[in-house]
């Protein structure tokens, strides 16, 4: 059986996340691909925040005449985050010049319970108008609960002068990874760890050799998707630098259905990396081969496994 790809498999769990189940209940939808899937999710959440659109509308009402200060107390005292999350976006998009106000006043672990609830669709109107002395320290929150499906709903509209605010005042190499591989579009994905520059993404990538096998999984995803020219170098720190921890990375790309990506990346690493990655130990296990001869299920993957295959034979 085909097993799903790993952008689909991430286009699941935040479907999950908006029904509040487990992901492996939804596993029947891979057959949907990462775009069908996406299409289900911003259905259902579109038709979610309609059916709340005329409570939404009374509420806004009385936001006149209650200063910015009560609004704070009041919501922090007496309004659950998810609520508070899944009225902010209409109140906000109604009364816009008070939005930054109100937000500043609010708690980050208290946006941070918040932000899982607020409608997609008013994200890209907010995200380019928000201070990063606002945003940051929610950021900061969501990672520290390692809360990556909702950070990565944000990040995919951050303006490129956000953006640049995160990476200097966020250390968490895993979790902007483990977010980065939840941003559904491809391009904005780029455009992200452009910005990022390509020492950092390989810093990234030499701390997923030795991180947790979701670090490991979340950066063979993030590198397949970005330009080979910006990919390259981290390919090489992940793959091609060491044959002990490449074989560390193998062994979970095979745990977690990830070869077939691997075995794509393995197209960037230059001739001296194919030998270091020859070097891993478990390329000489037989029922491992037989394991990513089987992922090796296209044209160009076959032709990745059989350069790895000629480089195992040469230093055998």
């Amino acid at each position: 059986m085909c097993m799903a790809d790993l952008l689909t498999r991430a286009q699941i769990a935040l479907l999950a996340d908006l029904l509040q189940t487990d992901a492996a209940s939804l596993a029947s939808l891979e057959h949907l691909g990462a775009d069908g899937v996406y299409a289900l999710r911003t259905s259902m959440s579109d038709a979610l925040f309609d059916s709340m659109a005329a409570g939404f509308a009374r509420v806004s009402k009385l936001a006149p005449l209650i200063p910015n200060a009560v609004v704070v107390a009041v919501v922090q005292k007496a309004l659950p985050p998810e609520v508070a999350g899944r009225a902010g976006g209409a109140l906000g998009l109604a009364h816009e010049d008070r939005a930054v106000g109100v937000l500043s006043g609010l708690k980050p672990t208290y946006l941070a319970d918040a932000a899982p609830f607020v409608d997609p669709r008013v994200i890209p109107h907010f995200a380019p108008k928000l201070p990063a002395h606002l945003l940051i320290p929610a950021a900061k929150e969501l990672l520290r609960r390692r809360d990556y499906l909702t950070a990565s709903r944000f990040i995919e509209f951050a303006t490129e002068e956000l953006v640049i605010d995160f990476e200097k005042a966020i250390d968490d190499d895993e979790g902007i990874v483990r977010t980065g591989a939840l941003v559904s579009r491809t391009d904005v994905l780029n455009d992200i760890l452009r910005i990022v520059g390509p020492a950092r993404l390989t810093r990234m990538a030499a701390g997923a050799t030795a991180g947790t096998p979701e670090f490991v999984v979340a950066m063979l995803s993030v590198l397949t998707r970005i330009d080979a020219d910006l990919a390259a170098p981290a390919v090489e720190e992940l793959l091609g630098s060491d044959g002990e921890a490449a074989s560390r990375v193998l062994g979970i790309a095979a745990r977690d259905d990830a070869l077939g990506e691997l075995l794509d990346l393995t197209a960037l690493l230059d001739d001296d990396g194919i030998d270091r990655l020859a070097d891993a130990a478990i390329l000489r296990d037989a029922s491992f081969a037989g394991v990513i001869r089987d992922a090796a299920d296209t044209p160009d993957r076959r032709k990745s496994w059989k350069r790895v295959q000629r480089a195992i034979s040469a230093v055998a």
